[in-house]
């Protein structure tokens, strides 16, 4: 099966299921920001990630999956997360 990348971002209100949303998704892909991961999943793996996800979240809760096309994700740079890396450039590869 294909992998295809994704940006996963999520805002939830209560503090046990932030903690569980986040543990959930350290074991699917990277953080990238506090509460956005990129995962590089296929096509089974998102949709058994959506269902998980669904057991913990809430309707109050928010949650983003943004698929990234190949073009997309080679286009995805990031900086300033520490000193040495100021103004370095990362690509998803």
């Amino acid at each position: 099966m294909a992998r295809r990348w994704y940006l996963i971002a999520y805002d939830v209100r209560d503090d046990l299921r932030l903690r569980r949303t986040a543990r959930l998704l350290e074991g699917y892909g990277d953080r990238v920001q506090y509460s956005v991961f990129r995962c590089r999943l296929t096509s089974l793996e998102i949709e058994r990630l959506r269902w998980e996800l669904s057991m913990v979240l809430e309707k109050e809760d928010d949650l983003m999956i943004l698929p990234l096309c190949d073009r997309c994700s080679g286009a995805v740079a990031r900086h300033g997360f520490t000193t040495e890396e100021k103004d370095e450039l990362y690509r998803i590869v």
